[in-house]
């Protein structure tokens, strides 16, 4: 009797054990995308230049200018979607900039091409002063040039042969995919996985592979999209812990000072 009463019991913990872990799971299966950029306009922005034979590998890199023949800032329209605060941030205008590294051959499967992009960074920064109501409600006025995102990675391009648009993103789901976010206007410190998607597109020339196995030279117009899950939260503006201690101190040593006065004062009179 008393061995079934047991038996039981640990069939019950471990039924609820294993239901809090599938809760615990399901609460981190969305992913939310949080924001997007276009292009402002059709103009090429993005240069993958191959390195040639002398080596394997190439650059990509943002580009002021169709032109331009080195790295550069983009205007781009930037939106945050998340609730809250895609009120304060939709379709502003700001700095892009992108530079990584390929330093291996692609590989090939039925006419589409996979290049790993070894490392690389996209920041997003503000061209005007952008006042927004913080996780705390208070309002907040951030300079220009403040960090909407910035991100560090590394990621693939995908595309067909000879292909006119091609795809370039990551996510940190799959292995060997690597991604940090940070922004002064969102927290990412409770995400627990990340990912981009954008796309290239317009491309010329056409996509193809060079002499050396990567990618050959192209040119092309970005716009995407940044996700996460859980979504990340709105920046508050409430000290942290080691803030407040060191606030506490103050007024501490402010009250010693005064007392002393107040003493010194009587003290004289």
């Amino acid at each position: 009797m008393i061995r079934n009463l047991f038996s039981s019991a640990i069939l019950k913990s471990a039924l609820g054990a294993s239901a809090l872990l599938l809760s615990t799971t399901s609460a981190h299966a969305v992913v939310s995308t949080f924001a997007t950029f276009t292009s402002l306009n059709s103009s090429k922005n993005i240069s993958l230049v191959n390195a040639g034979p002398s080596g394997i590998g190439a650059t990509v890199y943002s580009t002021s200018t169709d032109t331009a023949t080195s790295a550069g800032v983009s205007k781009v329209q930037f939106s945050f979607i998340q609730p809250g605060i895609s009120t304060y941030i939709n379709n502003v205008v700001a700095d892009f900039t992108l530079n990584a590294n390929i330093t291996k051959p692609l590989t090939e499967v039925d006419g589409t091409f996979t290049q790993p992009v070894f490392s690389g960074t996209m920041t997003f920064l503000s061209t005007t002063a952008i006042t927004f109501v913080g996780a705390d409600s208070i309002t907040q006025t951030l300079a220009a040039g403040s960090n909407l995102l910035t991100l560090n990675f590394n990621a693939k391009i995908s595309g067909d042969e000879f292909g006119s648009t091609a795809t370039f993103g990551a996510s940190t789901a799959a292995h060997n995919y690597n991604i940090t976010y940070t922004s002064d206007f969102l927290d990412f410190s409770s995400v627990i996985n990340k990912d981009f998607s954008t796309s290239f597109t317009a491309l010329t020339p056409a996509l193809t592979k060079a002499a050396n196995g990567s990618l050959d030279s192209f040119r092309a117009t970005i716009g995407g999209q940044f996700s996460s899950d859980p979504a990340p939260l709105i920046v508050s503006t409430v000290p942290e812990p080691a803030s407040w201690a060191l606030m506490v101190t103050g007024f501490m040593m402010l009250g010693v000072a005064l007392r002393q006065h107040r003493s010194t004062t009587v003290a004289a009179a």
